[in-house]
């Protein structure tokens, strides 16, 4: 009798072994499964410019990047080291906007993160530079936000704040709320 309840007491116990380590089992612990959930990019380029005409031939944007993958599945393409341009209708460069990484959708939403900095091109400007984290451009609506710091350079200016609305054409930028201005005379 000993060697029966030892027996049925090692099936079950080897049975036991069996449900928690499920040798059988489709893969639900592989890690290849995890591997193939990567997504791939459809294409990758280096050294992109992308211009943007208007209906009537003028130049309004262009997106030059270090790097570039695009993923059309999910509908977006990640760029390294991108750098967007906004031109008037007499295709003149007004503002020049950098940062170190960036995703623009097939929306014509453009978020630019890490070192953002807007830089006029035009010398006569109020606001020369602005300087932030994180940069949403809505393109088709010809504007940009940041709910993130900015600090914003004039000529003997410097302004702090959280948050910014602005209108790439009109050149209007707002602040959500005003931190600190400082004024150096010269």
């Amino acid at each position: 009798m000993n060697r029966r309840v030892a027996l049925i007491l090692l099936l079950l116990f080897g049975a036991g072994v069996l449900l928690v380590w499920r040798p059988f089992s489709s893969g639900d612990g592989d890690g290849s499964e995890r591997r193939s959930q990567v997504m791939q990019p459809d294409f990758t380029a280096r050294g992109l410019q992308t211009r943007l005409f208007e209906s009537g031939g003028d130049l309004a944007h262009q997106l030059d990047a270090e790097g570039m993958a695009h993923y059309i599945q999910i509908g977006l393409t990640e760029l390294t080291q991108p750098t967007y341009t906004v031109y008037t209708q007499d295709d003149l460069a007004t503002w020049q906007i950098s940062a170190e990484q960036g995703t623009f959708y097939d929306d014509q939403t453009l978020i630019l993160e890490r070192g953002v900095e807007i830089n006029s091109l035009q010398p006569d400007t109020a606001i020369q530079r602005v300087i932030t984290e994180y940069l949403v451009i809505d393109m088709a609506a010809e504007s940009m936000r940041t709910d993130y710091p900015v600090t914003l350079f004039g000529p003997q200016l410097t302004i702090r704040g959280d948050g910014l609305k602005a209108d790439l054409y009109a050149e209007k930028m707002e602040l959500n709320r005003h931190v600190k201005t400082v004024f150096e005379p010269r």
